[in-house]
């Protein structure tokens, strides 16, 4: 069986957020097809399974560090690695 994606939803944070705009605000960016172009939401993402048809999938990429390889999580807790994870998000959506 074949599939075609829909639609795509990526977390890109405000990194101009707060009252003086240096506070990182975390907030979901989608795109379905077809639309225009795409929408900010900062309200928890929501898939109700009566919406999609039976065989759909979701999947869920995390970013693994460019420096030790390791998933976003055990990177961050992992003392050994120095990768700064706020530099890149500020390097990234800004």
């Amino acid at each position: 069986m074949e599939f075609q994606e829909i639609m795509h939803v990526e977390m890109k944070p405000d990194v101009y957020g707060g009252d003086k705009c240096d506070q990182v605000v975390p907030r979901w960016e989608a795109y379905g097809e077809g639309d225009m172009d795409s929408d900010f939401l900062s309200e928890p993402l929501k898939l109700d399974c009566k919406d999609f048809p039976p065989g759909i999938k979701v999947i869920v990429y995390i970013p693994c560090c460019p420096a030790c390889g390791q998933m976003f999580e055990l990177c961050k807790s992992d003392d050994g690695c120095e990768f700064d994870w706020d530099e890149w998000v500020q390097d990234e959506y800004s």
